[in-house]
């Protein structure tokens, strides 16, 4: 995988929108390409640098957005579009709704239209923008009889470096390396700009985890068949313990082969990915306890005991799949009392 720029190295040049020193005239600019919002200076001593450049993609468009200051940004709800940000350079934390990230090199984040958004962006960060109409995401997403009239909204986490979504954000990164070694006038041609919205929509649509995905996971399911429940209820009832596919397959009354192709074609996942998942409900669980109760908890205890013994792993895989590292679990519940 390609490294992320360095500061100083902006993606998109050819294509300026404004640069400023101005924070009134900053605010200004991009609340012309995106919306109305709140941008305040954090620290007046910073010297403002901020720079923007924008290429079309059909009805999307690819921006390149750094401020040179710390800045926070409040645009509340942004009601007529997603917001894909990812950061090539510096931090940015960013809240929607109830949730939070701490966004970097490593962690992306879609901001959905329907709740508050507030960020705040370091001086040193640099992100690529993808913008997308909302009523064209819609209107994807009511192509797919799956998911017919679907409002969807997006969990705010998407890892760069890791996961289902990973591959799809080093497209569109490649996309603005691509613009700025050949140009742009191939996205003049229409079948060239439809079929790579298309891409970019499915595979965000396909990858990234959203409120549709829940609604049909709560849906009544058809019954899974005997090996799979038994599966389960040993996964369940085993997972403190160092259990193997072996062990599940056993359990299961069938061969560890037929036990990975029946997860796949019943769950859309593996054995492991399960017993994965139920060691980090069970680890936020205990975190959230123990914030709550205000007990003092060594998060690599509490790693280990659950079977994860690659702190950095386990942080990893706890980060995708809640939105926020074990540490900020513990102390975004004990700041708000659990």
């Amino acid at each position: 995988m390609l490294s992320p720029p360095r500061t100083g190295s902006p993606l998109l040049q050819d294509h300026p929108v404004f640069a400023s020193r101005d924070i009134e005239h900053a605010r200004a600019q991009v609340a012309r390409v995106f919306c109305t919002h709140d941008l305040r200076q954090v620290d007046a001593a910073q010297r403002l640098d901020c720079r923007m450049h924008r290429v079309g993609v059909g009805a999307l468009s690819l921006n390149y957005l750094c401020y040179g200051a710390d800045v926070d940004i409040t645009p509340g709800p942004l009601n007529d579009f997603y917001l894909v940000q990812i950061p090539l350079s510096g931090r940015a934390d960013i809240r929607y709704g109830r949730q939070q990230v701490h966004s970097d090199a490593a962690t992306a984040v879609i901001l959905s239209p329907h709740q508050g958004v507030a960020m705040r962006w370091q001086a040193d960060c640099a992100q690529i923008l993808l913008h997308i109409p909302r009523a064209l995401m819609e209107q994807r997403a009511d192509d797919d009889p799956e998911q017919p009239h679907a409002s969807l909204d997006y969990q705010l986490a998407l890892p760069q470096r890791s996961g289902p979504a990973a591959p799809w954000c080093q497209m569109v990164l490649d996309l603005a390396r691509n613009i700025d070694a050949n140009g742009a006038a191939w996205l003049r041609h229409p079948a060239a700009t439809a079929a790579l919205q298309d891409v970019l929509l499915r595979g965000l649509i396909g990858l990234q985890p959203h409120s549709q995905n829940a609604r049909q996971r709560a849906a009544p399911a058809p019954a899974l068949p005997r090996h799979i429940r038994r599966a389960q209820e040993f996964i369940e009832a085993q997972a403190d313990q160092a259990i193997t596919l072996v062990d599940i397959a056993r359990a299961a009354c069938v061969s560890e082969r037929a036990l990975q192709e029946g997860f796949q074609r019943h769950l859309g996942t593996t054995p492991h990915a399960l017993l994965r998942d139920v060691r980090l409900d069970r680890v936020h669980a205990q975190l959230r306890a123990a914030a709550s109760g205000g007990q003092p908890v060594a998060l690599h205890d509490v790693a280990h005991r659950h079977g994860f013994f690659h702190l950095g792993r386990f942080s990893a895989y706890y980060k995708a799949r809640f939105g926020e590292t074990p540490s900020v679990t513990l102390q975004s519940n004990t700041a708000h009392g659990g």
